[in-house]
């Protein structure tokens, strides 16, 4: 009998295998992969449980504003496993082939128990969930950013804005005043593209956006050159 005959037929011993889990990655056939390979231990299932009797508690009482949980553990105990999957079951938008991926995960676990609390708080709880790996995104040029100015900056990515911080700035103005598919139609009659497609370009941000500023917010912005919009504003995460 040869070696490979002792695995499992199904899965093609000679594939690639990632050996770190990693927040970044996020396809939809490098999640399919990762989670049907992901072993539910007796241990990590009580700590799954654990965890969700804990956060479903907190936030029935009203507790939850500022929680934090730390998961720790040596080298290769999946860590990054546990808080990438929890979290992807949590965001109600993640999905692999049409199923929500908290379905994946609940597949994965072994108790019923643990299964049901899953499904109550990612249902009762809608979230919107966040990946930061401050070990490997950190800002480009930066040497130390504050851990709340990284988190900042990612919101502001996840949410969609421009990676300008003052042009962010104005768009989370003009959604606030309701102005913002104003702005955008403004943008797409000029340069004939949608706006989320020169968003983050340099160049269109100079020679457009002091304009429309001025023109939307002529009381802030007296004169178009009042708008500036300085490269040193952009932010560039770390390949």
């Amino acid at each position: 009998m040869k070696i490979k005959q002792l695995f499992d037929p199904s899965r093609d011993i000679y594939r690639p295998i990632e050996k770190v889990i990693t927040y970044r990655a996020d396809q939809e056939a490098r999640l399919k992969s990762e989670i049907s390979e992901y072993i539910v231990t007796d241990s990590i299932d009580e700590h799954f449980e654990e965890l969700l009797e804990k956060m479903q508690f907190a936030m029935e009482t009203g507790d939850g504003n500022e929680i934090g949980v730390w998961v720790s553990g040596f080298y290769g105990s999946g860590k990054s496993s546990f808080t990438k999957y929890l979290g992807l079951a949590l965001d109600e938008n993640v999905e692999i082939s049409g199923v929500r991926f908290l379905k994946h995960l609940q597949d994965r676990m072994q108790k019923p128990q643990t299964r049901a609390l899953l499904a109550k708080a990612a249902n009762k709880f809608p979230a919107s969930v966040i990946f930061l790996d401050l070990a490997s995104e950190m800002l480009a040029g930066a040497t130390m950013e504050d851990v709340s100015s990284v988190l900042f900056y990612k919101v502001l990515q996840w949410a969609g804005y421009s990676r300008n911080l003052k042009v962010a700035a104005l768009e989370r103005r003009l959604q606030e005043e309701n102005r913002y598919e104003e702005f955008k139609n403004r943008v797409k009659e000029q340069l004939k593209v949608p706006w989320e497609d020169v968003q983050n370009d340099p160049l269109v941000i100079d020679s457009v956006i002091p304009e429309l500023a001025h023109e939307m917010y002529p009381e802030l912005f007296q004169t178009a050159q009042a708008f500036n919009t300085e490269t040193s504003d952009f932010v560039q995460f770390r390949e």
